[in-house]
């Protein structure tokens, strides 16, 4: 049997990472800890699921560097080739591959932002900087390499990884939210890949042991290893700090131990080579610094070689990995939405009942119920089956085949007769607050609120992402 201790780390060091990571408003959703490729610790907070997959935001431009890497081990490019020349585009900027992978384009902050997701528009217009000496964190730059592994390939990025990565690291249902980047359909690259958190570890792993799974080649050792050098010097960057100011490389970001993908809200793959550890996580907070912050003193206690067993931690260990849950009552106190982030939905009401429950609410002529002791998981078919590809500059439907929208509720009512639901969607970071009386319509706000478009449409996943597809999922 696989322990902590076997590969030199102490139940009291996971104990003390997960008291870290249940922190007032970190809100932790999955944790895979992983050891000289072997993983020894897994953890999932309930209403998630270890095998649903769910939105990790930016670690997919971890694997759309990956990708590239593969179409430059295979000779089909160079990082120093003209962007515009592989996509039939203009190159009077001097754009290369290499610029987009660092994120050194030249453009500023606000030229990203006017520009929006179009490969024409990025590599034609002209960047106040030179190429290759101006970082600014740059999504579009990601997307762009989405459209050139199509052009060059004729596959989107999941086809094209499916055999080459994600099969190999034992990815079974990746989804990917598709974009149109002028004639050409292609996956977001920058965000939209939703994987398990048991996938980001695998990907980890590979990252801390040269590139290899399970004895397959999954990264190019070559790549991996100026993918993880630090091209781009952002210690200069708006906000940088610890973690986000050491440096950035193909994809990932330096951190103060090896290196990390990194998507929006605290989703993670961490890599650190020199002790064998690799780190998958998931969750839903703006203090991302703590967990990193908590993986730092988690990594400070390994030690090299099998421990001796101590009395009672390892069975403390396994009782509290298997009773993880998101539930505020059980993490920290209750989100505080902010009023930007109120949103009003077409119609959510809490329909009349009894004060302490079980409730029913109406979700557009769906019933949703929802308990006080336990999570309820509900998929719901939702007729707007369109993802937006970006903020207002890139508003380009994109539609979602059998579109269903998973919700995880559980409640309770307060002394004052009025019912407080939390909303979980467990095929992403978020949740919403939901509060009102019996009888009446509820008023909904985000704890955390998703980037490009923050409706609960852009939260839609195909319904063959469910294991099996059902109306109903298990609690």
């Amino acid at each position: 049997m696989t322990t902590p201790e076997s590969h030199g780390i102490r139940p009291a060091a996971v104990l003390d990472l997960l008291d870290d990571l249940e922190a007032p408003g970190l809100d932790p959703h999955g944790l895979v800890v992983a050891r000289h490729g072997v993983p020894v610790v897994r953890g999932t907070w309930a209403p998630y699921r270890p095998d649903l997959p769910g939105l990790v935001y930016s670690v997919s431009k971890t694997f759309t560097a990956i990708a590239v890497g593969h179409l430059v081990a295979d000779g089909a490019l160079a990082v120093d080739d003209l962007a515009g020349s592989l996509l039939g585009l203009p190159t009077d900027t001097g754009i290369t591959v290499r610029h987009l992978l660092t994120m050194n384009t030249g453009h500023t902050a606000e030229q990203v932002a006017d520009l929006g997701f179009d490969s024409a528009r990025l590599l034609t217009v002209v960047p106040e900087y030179t190429p290759g000496t101006h970082f600014v964190y740059n999504s579009s730059a990601s997307m762009v390499l989405s459209s050139i592994v199509t052009a060059l390939t004729g596959e989107r990025l999941t086809d094209y990884l499916r055999p080459r990565v994600l099969d190999p690291l034992g990815v079974q249902d990746p989804w990917w939210v598709g974009h149109r980047d002028g004639d050409r359909g292609i996956d977001q690259g920058w965000s939209g890949l939703h994987v398990t958190v048991e996938d980001v570890a695998r990907l980890a792993v590979a990252m801390a042991d040269g590139g290899r799974y399970d004895g397959a080649q999954v990264i190019p050792a070559g790549w991996l290893a100026e993918m993880g050098r630090p091209w781009s010097d952002n210690a200069d960057s708006p906000g940088a700090d610890h973690d986000w100011a050491l440096g950035y490389g193909y994809q990932v970001w330096r951190s103060r131990h090896g290196v990390r993908a990194d998507g929006a809200y605290g989703q993670f793959g961490v890599a650190v080579p020199e002790l064998g550890l690799a780190i998958g996580y998931l969750g839903a907070t703006r203090s991302t610094d703590q967990v990193l912050d908590a993986f730092w003193r988690f990594a400070d206690r390994l030690t090299d070689g099998p421990l001796t067993p101590e009395d009672g931690d390892g069975a403390r260990l396994r009782a509290r990995l298997a009773a993880l849950d998101t539930w505020p009552g059980r993490v920290g106190p209750d989100p505080d939405p902010t009023p930007a982030e109120r949103i009003s939905p077409a119609s959510w009401t809490l329909l009349p009942g009894e004060p302490s429950g079980p409730w029913q609410v109406d979700v557009g002529g769906h019933l949703l119920t929802a308990t006080a002791d336990a999570w309820t998981t509900h998929v719901v078919p939702w007729p707007d089956g369109s993802l937006a590809s970006g903020g207002s500059h890139a508003d380009r439907p994109v539609p979602v085949p059998d579109p269903v929208l998973v919700l995880a509720l559980r409640g309770r009512a307060d002394d004052d007769g009025r019912v407080r639901l939390d909303v979980v969607v467990p095929t992403s970071p978020h949740r919403l607050v939901a509060e009102g009386r019996p009888g009446e319509r509820l008023d909904l706000a985000w704890t955390t609120t998703p980037l490009w478009r923050p409706t609960l449409s852009a939260l839609v996943v195909p319904a063959t992402l469910l294991h099996p597809p059902t109306q109903e999922l298990p609690r």
